[in-house]
C-alpha cells in the first residue's frame, strides 16, 4: 500500500469512528488495532510495517480536523507483540508492542525542538528547528550545530523564553522476573517518552508499551559495527488494568472454586512434595491470598499482605518451601541474605554513563509489588541491610531521598523469609530470641513465625521415607493431589474478594486480643504482645475468609485465626512421664514435659542443673590455673553430668562470652 492510499484509508477510518476517537486528553488519540484490522487488514499491516513513513501524515489529519496532536495504538498486534528478550534486529523500524516491568526511569529534561536568536547588529530575529532519529516527523533529521553567529559574522543572542521545547524521558523495561529463563539474566530495552507520556509510569509498574523500534549509532562513528536501540513510545497500558479480564474467565469455574473451597484438602496442595508441616502449609495459603489493604482519608495505608519467618534447623524443608511459593505465585522474587544489600532490596539512585543523569532504579521488593519476596538465608544479612526493610514490612513503601531525588515508591509484597538458629541448630534451653538473634523491631513485623525442628522420631522418619520414596516411584506425580494450574486458578480468585468484617468475628478478635495482653506468663511466648498482633489477627480472620470464597468475615473465621495465631505464639508446656525432646513443627517452640509435677518445678529443677555445672566448670578451672584449653571428653570425665547438659552449658557460657567453646574444645579466657 502507498502513502497516498493509506492516507485516504486512515482519512476515511477517522470519519467513521470520529465518536469512539474522541480523547479524554487532547494531546493524544488512541486507536485500536483490533478495530483498525476489521476495517481494513491492508491498512493495519501497513502501519505495523512502516510506522515512520505514515504517522506523520496520519496525525497532519488529525489536526486539521481538530482532533489530539499525537496518535498511540493499543490491541494486539499478533506477532508484533514481544517481550525484551524476544526482539530482534528483524523488527526495527516496525511497531511492536512490550510487556515488561519498568527498573529504571531517568529525570525529565528538555529538549531543544526549536531555538530562537536575536541580532543585535541588524536587529532581526533567526530560528532554527532541531529533529533527531527520536522524533516522529515528515522531515529528515537535522544537525544539532547551535548557531551562535550568522551569515555575517554578527554574534546571535539566543532567545531561551521564545525557543520551543518538548519534555523529553527514558525508562527501562526489563522482562518479568517470573519469566525470566533460569540461569540467564534477564533482558531489558530502553524507552522513550515524550511530551504527555514522561512521568506517566515509575519504577516496579508492570506495564505494555507501544511503539516504533528503532536502532541508532553509538556516538559519532562513521561505520558503528554495534547499534543502541531504542523503542520511540506512542501509548502506555498498565497490565493492572487487564485484571479484570482474567477474573471474568476465572468467574466461569465458580462451581468448582466452590467445591474447593468447602473442603480442606485445598490446604495438601500446597507444597505436595514435602512430608508434614501441615501449619505452615495452611499459613503459605492464607499468604497466598493476604487480607484486606485498608487506606484511610489522611492517605496513610494499613497491609493486608501476610508476612511469614521460617526458622529451624537445617534439612527441615525450609528452602523447599519457600522454591515452592516463588515458583507458585504468579509474581514472585527470590534473594539471599548475603546476595542482597539494602538499597538491593528496596530502591537505588545512579549515574548514567551516557548522559550523566540520575536514574532511579528499583530493588527486589519494590519489583515484587502486588506480589511475594522469598528470602532465604534472612539471618545472614547485615544488621544494617536489615533495617532498610522495616519501613517495607509495615508500611510497603519506599522512601528514597537521595542525590537530589525524593520519592515514594510503592513495595506492596508479601515477604516468606527462612533462617537458620544463630548456633546451627536450635537450642531448645535458650528462649526464642536467643536462638534467632533478630531485634524485636523486626520480629513484630512478621505476622508468623514458625520454628521446626529435626528431632529423632522413628515412626515419623519411617512416613518420611515412605512419602520421599513414594514421589521418586511415582516420579513427583500424585493421583490424590489438585491440579496445580487449578488450584494456582482458585487463589487468584480467592484473591480478588475483599470480604467485611463481621461485628461478632470482630467481638472475637478484640476479647482474643486482650486475654494474650493480659497474659501473665508471657517468658513462653513467640515476642511481644504489639497492637500489630491486632492488625494480624484481622489479616489470618480476612485471608480466611478468602479461602472460603465467602463475602463476610464470620466467626469461624476468626476462631480459625485465633487457633493458628496461638499455636504459632505460644510456648506450652505439657506433662509427661519423662522429660525430653519431641518435635513441634508447627508451634514456636519445643516443650519440656513431665507428669504428675507442675511446669514450674521442671524449670527449676532444670536451672538448678545448670548452675551446679557453671559452678563445676569454674571450680575445675580454678583448680587448673595453667590449662588455657581443655577438650569436651576430658572435662566431662572431670566434673561428671552428661555430655549433652555440659555441652548446653558451655553453649550459654560462650554466648555470654564467659569462654568460646567450639568443635567440642573450651577455650578459656584469662
Amino acid at each position: 500500500m502507498d502513502a497516498s492510499l493509506a492516507i485516504e484509508k486512515f482519512r476515511e477510518y477517522l470519519s467513521t469512528h470520529n465518536e469512539e476517537l474522541n480523547p479524554e486528553k487532547k494531546e493524544r488519540v488512541i486507536i485500536d488495532m483490533n478495530e483498525l484490522r476489521m476495517f481494513d487488514k491492508d491498512l493495519s499491516l501497513h502501519i505495523l510495517n512502516n510506522p515512520a513513513s505514515c504517522l506523520p501524515w496520519f496525525e497532519e489529519e488529525l489536526k486539521d480536523m481538530e482532533q489530539a496532536m499525537h496518535i498511540g495504538f493499543s490491541g494486539s498486534l499478533g506477532a508484533n507483540s514481544l517481550n525484551p528478550r524476544s526482539i530482534d534486529s528483524t523488527f526495527i523500524s516496525r511497531m511492536i508492542c512490550i510487556e515488561g516491568i519498568v527498573t529504571s526511569v531517568s529525570l525529565v529534561r528538555p529538549k531543544l525542538r526549536r531555538s530562537v536568536h536575536y541580532c543585535e547588529a541588524e536587529d532581526q530575529f533567526y530560528d532554527k528547528e532541531y529533529r533527531d532519529g527520536t522524533m516522529v516527523t515528515k522531515l529528515p533529521p537535522t544537525n544539532f550545530i547551535y548557531p551562535l553567529k550568522d551569515q555575517n559574522n554578527h554574534t546571535l543572542n539566543s532567545e531561551f523564553g521564545l525557543s520551543e521545547y518538548v519534555d523529553f524521558q527514558t525508562i527501562k523495561i526489563q522482562e518479568m522476573p517470573e519469566n525470566s529463563p533460569p540461569g540467564q539474566l534477564p533482558r531489558s530495552i530502553e524507552c522513550i517518552l515524550t511530551e504527555d507520556l514522561v512521568d506517566a509510569t515509575k519504577p516496579g509498574d508492570r506495564i505494555r508499551v507501544y511503539g516504533i523500534y528503532k536502532s541508532f549509532c553509538y556516538g559519532n562513528s562513521v561505520f558503528p559495527s554495534q547499534f543502541r536501540t531504542v523503542l520511540i513510545t506512542n501509548n502506555i497500558q498498565y497490565l493492572k488494568a487487564l485484571e479484570s479480564i482474567q477474573m471474568e474467565e476465572l468467574s466461569k469455574k465458580l462451581d468448582t472454586f466452590k467445591l474447593l473451597a468447602s473442603s480442606s484438602i485445598k490446604f495438601s496442595a500446597i507444597a505436595p512434595t514435602i512430608f508434614g508441616h501441615e501449619e505452615i502449609k495452611k499459613a503459605l495459603a492464607l499468604m497466598m491470598v493476604g487480607g484486606n489493604e485498608v487506606v484511610m482519608k489522611n492517605g496513610s495505608r494499613i497491609r493486608g499482605d501476610i508476612n511469614i519467618l521460617l526458622v529451624g534447623d537445617p534439612s527441615t524443608a525450609k528452602s523447599q518451601l519457600l522454591r515452592y511459593a516463588l515458583n507458585f505465585m504468579p509474581l514472585s522474587i527470590a534473594t539471599t541474605g548475603q546476595g542482597s544489600s539494602g538499597v538491593g532490596l528496596t530502591a537505588a539512585v545512579v549515574l548514567d554513563k551516557e548522559t550523566g543523569d540520575k536514574r532511579l532504579e528499583a530493588g527486589a521488593m519494590v519489583l515484587a509489588d502486588r506480589g511475594l519476596v522469598c528470602i532465604d538465608e534472612f539471618d545472614k544479612m547485615s544488621p544494617l541491610d536489615r533495617i532498610a526493610i522495616h519501613e517495607v514490612m509495615e508500611q510497603q513503601t519506599v522512601t528514597i531521598a537521595k542525590a537530589g531525588i525524593h520519592t515514594t515508591l510503592n513495595a506492596r509484597c508479601s515477604v516468606l523469609a527462612a533462617a537458620n538458629p544463630i548456633l546451627g541448630s536450635y537450642n531448645e534451653r535458650m528462649s526464642v530470641q536467643d536462638n534467632i538473634k533478630l531485634p524485636e523491631s523486626l520480629l513484630t513485623r512478621f505476622d508468623l513465625i514458625f520454628i521446626t525442628l529435626d528431632s529423632y522420631d522413628s515412626e515419623r522418619d519411617d512416613s518420611i521415607s515412605k512419602h520421599v520414596l513414594n514421589m521418586h516411584i511415582s516420579e513427583g506425580k500424585n493421583e490424590t493431589e489438585i491440579s496445580q494450574p487449578l488450584f494456582k486458578d482458585f487463589i487468584a480468585y480467592a484473591k480478588s474478594l475483599r470480604p467485611k468484617l463481621s461485628r461478632e468475628a470482630a467481638n472475637a478478635i478484640a476479647k482474643e486480643y486482650a486475654q494474650i495482653r493480659e497474659s501473665k506468663d508471657k517468658k513462653h511466648l513467640m515476642t511481644n504482645i504489639t497492637p500489630r498482633m491486632l492488625e494480624t489477627l484481622i489479616r489470618l480472620s480476612t485471608a480466611h475468609a478468602k479461602l472460603r470464597l465467602c463475602e463476610t468475615v464470620d466467626i469461624d473465621d476468626a476462631n480459625a485465626a485465633i487457633e493458628l495465631l496461638r499455636n504459632n505464639l505460644i510456648r506450652k508446656v505439657v506433662r509427661k512421664e519423662t522429660i525430653k525432646r519431641i518435635k513441634i513443627e508447627e508451634t514456636s517452640a519445643s516443650q519440656i514435659e513431665k507428669e504428675g509435677e507442675p511446669a514450674t518445678l521442671v524449670q527449676r529443677l532444670t536451672d538448678d542443673l545448670r548452675s551446679r555445672i557453671r559452678d563445676a566448670i569454674f571450680n575445675w578451672k580454678v583448680s587448673n590455673p595453667d590449662q588455657e584449653t581443655c577438650s569436651l571428653v576430658d572435662l566431662q570425665q572431670a566434673i561428671g553430668f552428661s555430655t549433652e547438659d555440659l555441652s548446653s552449658v558451655l553453649e550459654d557460657l560462650s554466648e555470654s562470652k564467659l569462654l568460646h567453646f567450639s568443635d567440642n574444645i573450651v577455650f578459656f579466657f584469662e
